[in-house]
C-alpha cells in the first residue's frame, strides 16, 4: 500500500516496526519514493497526527498504527465513544494501492502516552514539541522527493500543537521553502492555547507571505469540556497571558490562511449539507472525537484535501460559510453553563487587573 508508518523516537522519524522499537531504521528519501512510485501530481500526500494517550511502542489499543492509522483497527471490548475509525479508508486511501494512485498517507505516530504517575498531560504536552521538530524533518524529505508537491496535514487534539510546532520551527529557522511546501493542515478540535497559534501564524507571515500554510480549525461545542481540561492543565505560562484555547472562539475571522468551521453548528451543518457534505450525529453536550467519528466528517476532509480548487479558503468564504462560534458552553444545561461562564468571567477579569 502507498503508506508510510513511522514512530518518532528521540525527536527523529522512524520507520514503525514493533519487532526492533526504537531502533527501527530512520526515514529516508529512498523509503519515500519505495512508497508511492508512480504519485500523480494531483493526488494528496497527507500526514496523519493523533493526538493525547497513544503511542506506537505501547499496547495495541494505544497504537495508533493498529487503531486509528489502521484499514482494520483494533478495537476494545466497549468503545462507547467510538473513538477508534479507520482514519486512511475515511480519507479515501486503499489498502490495495501499491503505485500512490490514490495519493501517500504517511502515518505520524509519536509519544503523547507518558508512563508516569503525574503530570500526564503536562509531559505530553512538552513531548509535542519534540515531534513537531520530527514532523519538519519528515516534511524536509518529503519535499526533497516530491518537490512542489503540497503536504498536507490531518490532526487532532494535541497532534494539532505537533503541527504548529512544526511550523513554528520552519518560521524560526526561516525555511521559506518548507513553508511553501506545506499545503492544508486540518486541525480537529485542536488542543492548543490561542495565543500559541496567534504567534505561529505571526511568526510564519513574517517569513512566508506570499504562499504558507492554509489551517482549518474544525471546533465543537461539544468539545467545550475539553478545551477547558486543556486550558486547566498546560504547563503554567511564562506571563499573564489568559489561558483560552483555540476551541474557546477560534482566532476570530477574515484572516487569509485560518478558517473556523464549527462542525456542530446548525447553520454550518445546513451550508455543508447544501455542497453535498452531508455530517450525520446528533447533538452532544460532550464529545471529543465527533470532529471525526461523526458520519460524514471523514469525507469532508477528503474532499478539502482531494477537491481543492472547490473547498478552498478563498471558495469557501466566497460561497459563504459560516465562520460565526455559537457561544461556549451551550451544550451545558443552564445552571452548569451560568456557574462556567461566571468562573470565566472572573478569570479574565483577574488577568485584565494584573496587566493594568
Amino acid at each position: 500500500m502507498a503508506m508510510l508508518r513511522l514512530a518518532v523516537a528521540d525527536d527523529t522519524p522512524r520507520l514503525y516496526c514493533p519487532e526492533n522499537g526504537h531502533q527501527a531504521d530512520v526515514l529516508m528519501c529512498s523509503t519515500i519514493r519505495n512508497a508511492a512510485p508512480e504519485l500523480p501530481a494531483n493526488a494528496p500526500i497527507v500526514i496523519l497526527v493523533h493526538g493525547y494517550r497513544y503511542d506506537p511502542f505501547a499496547v495495541p489499543l494505544a497504537d495508533p498504527h493498529q487503531t486509528l492509522f489502521s484499514f482494520d483497527p483494533v478495537r476494545g471490548r466497549s468503545d462507547r465513544w467510538q473513538k477508534t475509525e479507520s482514519w486512511p479508508l475515511g480519507l479515501g486511501f486503499s489498502p490495495d494501492d501499491t503505485t500512490g494512485k490514490d495519493g501517500l498517507c504517511v502515518a505520524f505516530g509519536w509519544r503523547s502516552r507518558p508512563a508516569t504517575r503525574l503530570g500526564r498531560f503536562c509531559v505530553a504536552y512538552g513531548n509535542a514539541e519534540g515531534a513537531g521538530r520530527a514532523l519538519l524533518r519528515t516534511v524536509e524529505l518529503l519535499a526533497r522527493v516530491y518537490p512542489d508537491h503540497p503536504v498536507d496535514f490531518v490532526a487532532h487534539s494535541l497532534g494539532a500543537r505537533v503541527v504548529l510546532s512544526a511550523m513554528r520551527l520552519a518560521a524560526q529557522r526561516r525555511r521559506h521553502d518548507l513553508l511553501q511546501v506545506m499545503g492544508r493542515a486540518i486541525m480537529l478540535g485542536p488542543a492548543e492555547l490561542a495565543f500559541v497559534a496567534r504567534n505561529t501564524l505571526a511568526a510564519m507571515d513574517a517569513v512566508s507571505r506570499r504562499r504558507s500554510p492554509m489551517i482549518y480549525a474544525i471546533l465543537a461545542r461539544e468539545n467545550d469540556v475539553f478545551d477547558a481540561l486543556l486550558e486547566h492543565f498546560a504547563p503554567a505560562l511564562p506571563s499573564k497571558r489568559p489561558r483560552l484555547g483555540i476551541g474557546a472562539s477560534g482566532l476570530g475571522t477574515g484572516r487569509r490562511n485560518w478558517l473556523n468551521i464549527q462542525l456542530d453548528h446548525p447553520e454550518t451543518l445546513q451550508w455543508l449539507a447544501e455542497r453535498g457534505a452531508v455530517i450525520g450525529g446528533g447533538a452532544r453536550r460532550a464529545c471529543h472525537w465527533g470532529v471525526y467519528n461523526r458520519p460524514g466528517a471523514l469525507g469532508l476532509y477528503a474532499a478539502i484535501l482531494r477537491d481543492r480548487p472547490r473547498w478552498s479558503l478563498a471558495t469557501m468564504r466566497e460561497e459563504g460559510v459560516p465562520e460565526d462560534l455559537e457561544p461556549r458552553w451551550s451544550r451545558l444545561p443552564w445552571f452548569l453553563r451560568r456557574r462556567w461562564v461566571r468562573k470565566q468571567q472572573a478569570a479574565a477579569a483577574a488577568i485584565d487587573g494584573a496587566l493594568t
